[in-house]
């Protein structure tokens, strides 16, 4: 449920600072003609954890920013969920390390603050093709306000405050992480190959901008983060967001009249509702309207029915409907770690 977080471990002690600094690579940008200096920071790396991961951090005038996916520490994957509990008892692992490496007395961990986090859920279905086969569904929604990518097992919503995902984690494992783990543990490593094979993975990536709106604070510090019960309730909150608009109650027509009047003056809503029900239910009103209005117009349409929320897929029908209903937080298809996954799976 927890992935990847980026902190800031901040240090008053401008001796302290100097002292790291000189033993990390300065990396600094001046302006050509006025040679006016634009920014300036120190990287450094440290190996650590149980599977020696490499994990960068960059230090300024507040402190030392470190960025890492906390299950990758604790356990060498991210196919493994981390529960929101445990990261206090990881990332206190860490400072001890980070501490030794350093050879400072870092501040606590409780002082440190949050600035990126990356929430997720992973379910575990009975096969790739099951995986792929709801992927295929997911792939064809839009979101509104969001730039929508979609890949071969993957789609994405790009926004600036929040980044949503839902991948195939088979394919993502295999290209990344694998090839690292099978050097280390080779059995693990095709156990956990064929495990990801089976699981669909939705993610939400929070900046720091947003954090603050997310949990009503001017800092998010790691106990935040380590709250189960809101970490959950942020991950189904924005998981019903995509799914919001294809829920057959509120793909009624007579919702989307509603949401469309009241928007537009009647006669631009009367034009968006005829170009709704034509061209996303009716595959000769598509056809006609296809033949009747340029791209470009049909562009318009589709976008100002994004703008006010109407987000769907094209010809739904019950069948698509139960896919949802296997999407769900909390799930007993979710599986944390990968001996939980051998004792427990069962896919009745």
């Amino acid at each position: 449920m927890i992935d990847t977080v980026r902190f800031l471990i901040p240090i008053d002690n401008r001796q302290t600072i100097e002292k790291i600094k000189g033993m990390l690579t300065r990396t600094r940008r001046e302006n050509l003609k006025t040679k006016e200096l634009k920014y300036e920071y120190f990287l450094g790396e440290i190996r650590v954890g149980s599977y020696s991961r490499n994990i960068s951090f960059k230090v300024d005038d507040k402190g030392i920013f470190a960025e890492f996916s906390l299950p990758k520490y604790e356990y060498g994957n991210n196919v493994e969920m981390l529960h929101p509990i445990k990261v206090p008892e990881v990332l206190e692992s860490f400072h001890k390390e980070l501490s030794k490496s350093l050879e400072e007395t870092l501040p606590p961990v409780s002082e440190w603050v949050v600035h990126r986090l990356d929430v997720s859920y992973n379910w575990t279905f009975e096969s790739k093709e099951k995986c792929q086969s709801l992927m295929n569904f997911i792939q064809r929604i839009d979101f509104p306000r969001k730039k929508k990518y979609v890949y071969d097992t993957s789609v994405m919503y790009k926004g600036s405050a929040y980044t949503i995902k839902l991948y195939l984690k088979g394919a993502e494992f295999l290209k990344n992480d694998f090839k690292t783990l099978v050097e280390i543990d080779e059995k693990k490593a095709h156990q956990l190959a064929d495990w990801a094979n089976k699981i669909l993975r939705f993610e939400v990536e929070f900046r720091k901008d947003y954090l603050k709106e997310l949990f009503g604070k001017k800092e998010v510090h790691i106990s935040d983060i380590a709250d189960g019960w809101h970490i959950e309730e942020i991950l189904k909150y924005y998981l019903a967001r995509v799914f919001k608009y294809i829920d057959k109650d509120n793909m009624k027509n007579e919702n989307v009249w509603q949401l469309i009047s009241e928007n537009y003056t009647k006669a631009k809503a009367y034009r968006l509702y005829n170009f709704y029900r034509d061209f996303y239910y009716d595959k000769g009103g598509k056809f006609r309207v296809q033949k009747s209005l340029d791209r470009s117009t049909i562009y318009r349409y589709k976008k100002d029915l994004k703008n006010i929320g109407v987000s769907f897929t094209e010809n739904l029908d019950d069948t698509r409907i139960v896919a949802i209903n296997e999407l769900i937080i909390p799930s007993e298809k979710a599986k944390f770690t990968l001996l939980d996954y051998q004792l427990k799976t069962d896919y009745s």
